[in-house]
């Protein structure tokens, strides 16, 4: 039914999806109609059509009064399209919600709040949160910078709270039983270790943990202190939030708070998720250093504050703090020191409590037992409140997601219904009595009439799949959505189509089919919601090996990855892999840089693997130049045969791959090394011609090849097997080259000697700045498009602007047999360094790691870069393992395509 306005004369039908509303909340007057409603409402629609037809026909048709039956139908057709523009005005939340009644968000790259806002971990501050997040059983986590190297420190403050070394995270419950036994070297090691991993986890590009972690000393400490209360509350639980709440600010615990609590206080998700993404609340930055003093000092006036902010305290006076070993201090104490942290000393059975609670001046006597279970409560009710928490957190941030209504969209009712009987449209049609001239009218009208409401049923059918429009999931590209209406809507239309419906569609659509390019737009609409734009046009004048919906399709594919990854690729685009964990041929472990810069260049895997193994599964050697082997599949370029042979085309493709196999045995010269540029050539599918052969047999030719060389291919039975042939060695050909496509990532301080005494490094004559934020790009060089040198200049632009600005990047080009050794050493080094990350004081482990790193350098050609051997610039690559060096800060002109 129409909700829209109705024509003068015509019923109304008030919508039966419309929402009620009680009569006290009606709205004192109509909200003022928009520029927009009133060009797409009726009005606007039928003073556009009159005009029109004014413009058309005013010589010939004058009359366009209401009584006009030309003006009547002009009105229906109006109303018509008003039921477009209202289902179109439907809440967005409506139009992506599917029929299980859920909106996929994944599907269409609408991410919520909770991923898109944070960042990854940047600043010591950031870091702090994120280990305190990630590691059960710390007090706190400190990381300092070694300006200049990439290198951190990190010192440790262990929870001595045993109950926190097990799998729930203690952020926020840091209250400490001085009876409790002490942590056990397994204990903290296991600590220390998930702190460690925790890092790796989200380390930054060129940056890299030192091996000796600080685990910080305790100092014990005493609090003295008189305290008032007052109100229903029992002394023992006053005294126990006390100690608990002084114990975490003196421990400098992280405070964790909810998401609940912040809404509350009036933050913006925006501000509640900046920061690195946590799982256990949102915890604060801890308290500034005091300025004018060279060390942390903790002052006894906040302390007074802490305490003054448990319920029932009415006043408070915090007397002095004595840490073991030293003089009691007023006013403030150092806080903690390189290696070594304050820690509040809790009363038990052989230490008494130093803080005097008084109720009406009366001393209240509170027994270490009462008090100790008091503490053991809070302790268990904070490990219970963090679990209930994350459970709830992850509960409110879905609750923050719109919701919408599925709708059939595309469900379309005749306007020929809605016309006086008198035309012989509706339901009834003519009747039966009527002479065959009038029922003739009525169909030529019917007729004419359905040419028009088809352009409005297709209009529909374009809103209900708006969905799959906007859609990223891989292999999410469509043709033209089409609906042809049918009897169903139009009694009696079914019979005058000439031809079926679906062959009615094809011909008139599917010339007009621009669903590529619509595609494009809704994707770039997706990609401007995350700040980014990704137009690929640089990268197009490097596809011309393949056909124009070859490119198409591969650069839509692109881009639709990229939507489906845009989180971890805008904020993850800093990152390193993470060492702790298998990186080779591991999807999952991929530094940001690789992975970002993979997708700008086209590369259809971005993660580190060997990018020579396709060619050793396969038995494929590559070559420079044709041997005396190639000489019998030469052929003399000068022949007029060979040089106006008529086209293979692309036409006829194999059905699987057992078809491939059979075209490819014809081929007995695969069997040889292959020169480079026959690999290269055989992507393109204009090179392959045919030639009549002996015995009504056919001849596959190639030619020219980037030497101008003309090759025989093979002989087959005729020609559609001979265009097969064709088309089954250029996509074994493809296979080859993709899969060869992709980089490695060399970070130069993951790189530096582990043991003090690295004589092998010493060897190797390294600048003294070699291993200090310097990143290397290893390619290789034998592809279709990474043997072209704008190629290349393409990609290290690319490489330089998706670099960090810190960095300095520097790229080398590889040919096969090269690569295939550096990637064996790579693989060897990395091997070496997971081993070492795992077990970092095994001295045999160390060694292993520095002498593959030594060995990893040596592939790099750094003999070959003055500036890597300690001076001068320069450097070119040639294929053959030299390097590009590209030497600048990260900068780069900006690249068209890029986002």
């Amino acid at each position: 039914m129409k909700s829209a306005k109705l024509p003068a004369g015509l019923a109304t039908h008030a919508p039966t999806h419309a929402p009620t509303q009680a009569p006290s909340q009606a709205p004192s007057h109509l909200p003022p109609i928009t520029d927009e409603e009133s060009d797409a409402g009726f009005d606007g629609l039928r003073a556009r059509g009159i005009t029109l037809l004014q413009q058309l026909s005013g010589g010939v048709w004058t009359d366009h009064n209401l009584h006009d039956p030309g003006i009547t139908m002009l009105e229906q057709l109006c109303f018509g399209l008003t039921d477009v523009v209202y289902r179109a005005g439907f809440p967005v939340a409506d139009h992506l919600t599917g029929p299980d009644g859920v909106i996929d968000y994944e599907a269409l790259s609408l991410h919520p709040p909770a991923e898109v806002f944070p960042c990854r971990p940047t600043t010591p501050a950031d870091y702090r949160r994120h280990l305190l997040d990630a590691t059960p059983g710390l007090d706190d986590a400190t990381l300092v910078p070694e300006p200049g190297t990439g290198l951190y420190r990190l010192r440790l403050q262990l929870s001595q709270e045993a109950g926190s070394a097990g799998g729930e995270p203690t952020a926020g419950s840091k209250g400490r039983s001085s009876d409790s036994a002490p942590l056990s070297g397994e204990v903290a090691a296991e600590r220390v270790a998930a702190a460690r991993a925790a890092y790796f986890e989200r380390r930054n590009l060129g940056e890299d943990l030192h091996p000796d972690i600080v685990r910080m000393r305790e100092v014990p400490c005493d609090l003295h202190a008189d305290i008032d209360i007052a109100g229903p509350r029992d002394g023992v639980d006053i005294l126990a939030e006390v100690y608990d709440r002084c114990a975490r600010h003196i421990a400098r615990a992280a405070v964790s708070r909810t998401l609940d609590e912040l809404l509350r206080e009036g933050r913006s998700l925006e501000r509640i998720y900046t920061g690195p993404a946590l799982c256990n609340g949102f915890i604060e930055d801890a308290p500034a250093p005091e300025a004018g003093y060279a060390a942390e000092r903790l002052f006894l006036s906040d302390l007074t504050t802490v305490v003054l902010s448990v319920p029932g305290v009415v006043d408070a006076r915090v007397v002095a703090l004595r840490a073991e070993g030293r003089e009691a201090a007023a006013g403030s104490v150092e806080w903690r020191g390189a290696d070594w942290a304050l820690s509040l000393r809790l009363p038990d059975r052989d230490v008494p409590s130093t803080i005097s609670v008084r109720r009406r001046g009366n001393v209240v006597p509170v027994a270490w037992n009462d008090l100790r279970r008091r503490l053991e409560d809070l302790r268990s009710a904070g490990r219970s409140h963090r679990a209930r928490g994350r459970s709830e957190q992850a509960a409110r941030a879905a609750e923050l997601l719109p919701r919408g209504v599925h709708r059939r969209l595309d469900a379309y009712v005749s306007v020929q219904d809605h016309l006086p009987a008198i035309y012989g449209l509706g339901r009834y049609g003519v009747p039966t009595s009527a002479p065959p001239q009038r029922q003739a009218r009525a169909k030529q009208l019917k007729a004419y009439l359905a040419m028009q409401e088809q352009a409005i049923a297709q209009g529909l059918a374009q809103l209900h799949h708006l969905r799959e429009l906007f859609a990223v999931t891989p292999g999410a590209r469509q043709g033209l959505w089409t609906q042809m209406i049918g009897a169903d809507a139009v009694p009696g239309l079914d019979k005058l189509y000439v031809q079926p419906p679906q062959v009615v569609a094809d011909a008139v659509y599917r010339p007009f089919d621009r669903s590529t390019r619509r595609k494009n737009r809704a994707l770039d609409h997706l990609l401007a919601l995350h700040g980014e734009t990704y137009t690929q046009n640089s990268m197009r004048q490097f596809l011309g090996h393949l056909s124009p919906e070859e490119a198409e399709t591969l650069l839509l594919e692109n881009k639709a990855t990229w939507l489906r990854d845009i989180v971890q690729l805008t904020r993850d685009r800093a990152g390193g892999f993470d060492p702790s964990r298998p990186s080779w041929d591991a999807a999952d472990n991929c530094g940001g840089l690789q992975r970002r810069a993979s997708l700008l260049l086209g590369f259809r895997q971005w993660h580190d693997r060997p990018l020579t193994r396709v060619l050793r599964e396969q038995r494929f050697a590559i070559v420079a130049k044709p041997g005396a082997g190639h000489q019998p599949w030469l052929l003399d370029g000068q022949d007029d045969a060979v040089r106006f042979a008529p086209s293979a085309g692309h036409a006829v493709q194999p059905a699987d791959r057992a078809q491939v196999r059979e075209d490819l045995q014809r081929m007995p010269w695969l069997r040889l090394p292959i020169p480079a540029g026959l690999l290269r050539a055989g992507q393109r599918s204009a090179r392959y011609r045919l030639m009549p052969g002996a015995g009504g047999a056919w001849r596959l030719i190639l030619g020219p090849d980037e030497d101008q060389r003309w090759w025989l291919l093979g002989e087959f039975p005729d020609d559609a097997a001979a265009r097969r042939g064709a088309a089954s060695l250029r996509l074994y050909l493809r296979h080859l080259d993709q899969e060869s496509e992709g980089m490695h990532v060399v970070e130069h301080v993951l790189l530096r000697p582990l043991r003090q005494d690295a004589l092998a490094h010493a060897r190797l004559g390294l600048s003294k700045d070699f291993h200090q934020l310097r990143v290397t790009v290893v390619l290789p060089g034998w592809t279709q498009r990474t043997s072209q040198p704008a190629f290349r200049h393409f990609a290290e632009e690319t490489l330089r602007i998706s670099c960090p600005a810190h960095l300095t990047l520097r790229c080398v080009w590889l040919d096969a047999e090269a690569m295939q050794r550096f990637e064996d050493t790579w693989s060897a080094w990395l091997a070496a360094r997971l081993a070492w990350t795992g077990s970092p004081d095994d001295m045999r482990a160390m060694t292993s790691a520095d002498e593959t790193a030594c060995r990893v350098i040596e592939r790099l050609g750094i003999e070959d870069d003055p500036a890597m051997a300690g001076g001068g610039s320069g450097g070119s690559g040639d294929g053959r393992g030299r390097g590009s060096r590209g030497e600048d800060d990260g900068h780069g002109p900006v690249v068209q395509g890029h986002a």
